[in-house]
């Protein structure tokens, strides 16, 4: 079980390797990291990362990715954290639409807000952001991906 909260949360500074040990580790998509242009956020329990999420911006809109809890954090609103910090982050910088692909998730992601939409949608939107970029280089890969997003434009 853990207690961390929001502001147990932080930017990443050079943390980047051991990111993507911890995302290769657990299975999940490393090799599109671009250090420049992914911000990482995580959450340390004990001297050790025990979730990330990413961040990448091609205003007016931004990517949410790589999005890893270690299973003995989970169930207890870790993920949740991590996904409100990245969302008042985009918000913060303007986004108007946060994307995100996922083969996995998708019921958690709809029922924090989230909408599917087409996979073309995020590839024509948001160009500029290593993870679309890696997967436009890669369509087999890009196929199985299920892509949804949440907007902060209201109607008035």
């Amino acid at each position: 079980m853990t207690d961390i909260r929001g502001d147990d949360i932080r930017r990443a500074d050079d943390e980047t390797r051991q990111i993507r040990d911890q995302l290769a580790a657990g299975g999940m998509l490393y090799e599109d990291i671009d250090p420049a242009r992914s911000r990482f956020w995580l959450a340390e329990r004990g001297g050790t990362i025990a979730g990330v999420v990413r961040l990448e911006l091609d205003l007016p809109g931004a990517l949410l990715g790589s999005l890893y809890v270690e299973p003995e954090h989970r169930a207890n609103g870790l993920g949740e954290t991590l996904v409100e910090r990245i969302e008042q982050e985009a918000r913060s910088q303007r986004a108007t639409n946060l994307y995100l692909f996922s083969t996995k998730a998708g019921d958690y992601f709809r029922t924090h807000g989230y909408q599917e939409v087409a996979v073309e949608e995020i590839v024509s939107r948001i160009t500029n952001t290593p993870q679309v970029e890696y997967y436009s280089d890669r369509p087999d890969l890009l196929t199985e991906e299920i892509a949804f997003r949440k907007s902060f434009v209201t109607d008035r």
